[in-house]
């Protein structure tokens, strides 16, 4: 991603928010994004470029204008509320350098998005799709053992893990602690969290080590875990969208829907916890998710799962009633909750 030039309306304010607030580069790059999309917006209502001055003419009715633009171009909801997030978030940093006086993106109401349930796998599918390789993936020669190997830890870990896509591809060996079973995971606003790992992600990493190290030499701490598979003509670290690839052709050889993504491999890893019974606390740790609300999206999707545990569990689940009818199953003082 080319920097903008200096005199761009945007350039200190995704320059502040790379550097000051420490934002991940897909976060700086959606911002990017959605700023741009909003100063098309202005050439295209206004017949001229957006300028920084421009930013103190701003009024609520500009910010609907855009609303209604975005609209006829059937954007999701879901797109607007962030662009118009990306718009606040801006004048906000014009305002605290007394640059605006106002911040008119606040009084703007975004369209109200429903409950999106994650879409999670079922667990024999996840199974298949983390145990059975595509024939693309078994046709290979002899030099390329390696890949397999890599492709094998990066589907358990992946499930094993709950970690995102851009989290598995930044992993650096530094992170990984193979003898307590746990990585030390970059996610989001670079905020850095411990993720325990299974059992079989160790080994499979083991495995994948044996192959790696006779190709790369010593694992030293900064480098990545995962590289790819055109290495050493291109760059060393590991490209997510080779990840979406590998995930690409496995689903289509078992045959499994197209939503079927590496990011509902971690949706499945968060719903067959909290099926089995794990602490939704907990599962928000590993997961890294900022809010407890975010997490708790995943209860929607298995009510019958929850009473069963609730049945398990809780000591008034199992407490017997009185049969219908029997005097002698009836208390002969009046309950305490109801004495005078």
């Amino acid at each position: 991603m080319d920097p903008l030039p200096p005199s761009h309306p945007f350039a200190d304010f995704l320059t502040s928010l790379e550097v000051e607030k420490g934002a991940a580069r897909n976060t700086c790059c959606a911002y990017r994004q959605d700023l741009l999309h909003f100063s098309q917006f202005w050439l295209t209502s206004t017949g001229k470029e957006l300028t920084r001055s421009d930013a103190t003419t701003l009024r609520p009715n500009h910010l609907r204008s855009y609303l209604s633009y975005c609209l006829r171009a059937k954007l999701a909801k879901s797109t607007m509320q962030r662009r118009i997030a990306a718009i606040r978030a801006w004048l906000t940093f014009l305002e605290r350098r007394g640059l605006v006086n106002t911040n008119p993106a606040k009084w703007i109401a975004t369209p109200k998005l429903g409950i999106r349930l994650p879409r999670a796998p079922s667990e024999e599918d996840t199974a298949r799709l983390v145990e059975t390789p595509a024939p693309v993936e078994l046709d290979r020669d002899s030099e390329h053992a390696w890949v397999l190997a890599r492709d094998a830890a990066i589907m358990e870990l992946l499930y094993g893990s709950g970690i995102r896509i851009g989290e598995l591809c930044g992993l650096d060996h530094g992170r990984l602690n193979l003898a307590l079973r746990e990585i030390r995971v970059i996610g989001k606003g670079n905020k850095e969290r411990i993720v325990p790992i299974s059992p079989v992600s160790q080994v499979c990493l083991e495995h994948y080590f044996k192959h790696l190290v006779p190709l790369v030499g010593p694992l030293k701490p900064d480098h990545p875990v995962f590289i790819g598979q055109k290495w050493p003509e291109r760059e060393l670290r590991l490209n997510p969208r080779q990840v979406q690839r590998l995930l690409q052709h496995r689903r289509r050889w078992l045959s499994l829907p197209e939503k079927t993504t590496p990011h509902a491999m971690r949706h499945a890893f968060a719903t067959h916890l909290l099926q089995a019974g794990a602490d939704l606390r907990a599962i928000q740790e590993m997961l890294g998710h900022a809010s407890l609300s975010t997490t708790q999206k995943y209860t929607h999707l298995d009510r019958a799962g929850l009473a069963r545990i609730y049945d398990a569990a809780h000591p008034r689940a199992h407490k017997r009633l009185p049969a219908k009818g029997n005097p002698s199953d009836k208390p002969s003082q009046p309950n305490d909750c109801h004495a005078q």
